[in-house]
């Protein structure tokens, strides 16, 4: 969401958001059974990791492309690395790979998790989900985009240290 806004509100030409939403979602949808070979070959520990460096690196070239004001509006405030229509599709790209997998394994965690009755485990995911959305789309015109990011690397990071760890001891 964040994204398409800065997008939105750096290029004069809106035409590049549907494209990089369809890029965003072919990429989710191709990464899926990816995923799946890379973890069946690989230590689930590795891809996650691997997820994590996928994600830090699209929030660090986000960081690099947008000026902070850049969720607020129109900004012309100098930046790092000047937003080409290619790298914000390869960004989008690396955010569908990273997203996929992560939201692959925490399903797979409400699936162990709640083994005897998955069906509230998979409502109280998509319930905090859904409220975790509903609240970037509504502050993300309050708060600077370099705030978000901060937020979003310190969530990728607990999640990908919870799951590497064992916290909940399952043996992934």
């Amino acid at each position: 969401m964040t994204f398409q806004t800065c997008i939105g509100h750096v290029f004069a030409d809106r035409s590049l958001i549907p494209l990089m939403s369809l890029v965003f979602g072919i990429s989710a949808v191709i990464a899926c059974p990816l995923f799946e070979i890379i973890a069946v070959f690989l230590n689930n520990r590795i891809a996650v990791m691997f997820l994590y460096i996928l994600a830090i690196f699209s929030y660090y070239l986000i960081f690099l492309m947008f000026p902070s004001a850049a969720t607020y509006g129109k900004s012309d405030d100098p930046t790092s690395i000047e937003p080409t229509q290619g790298l914000i599709l390869f960004v989008a790209v690396l955010l569908a790979i990273s997203d996929t997998g992560f939201n692959i394994q925490a399903n797979c965690l409400i699936g162990l998790l709640f083994q005897a009755d998955s069906d509230i485990g998979y409502m109280l995911l998509n319930s905090v989900m859904s409220v975790g959305t509903a609240t970037v789309f509504f502050a993300c015109s309050y708060i600077s985009l370099y705030a978000l990011l901060a937020w979003l690397v310190i969530f990728c990071t607990l999640a990908t240290i919870s799951i590497t760890l064992d916290v909940f001891k399952l043996g992934i």
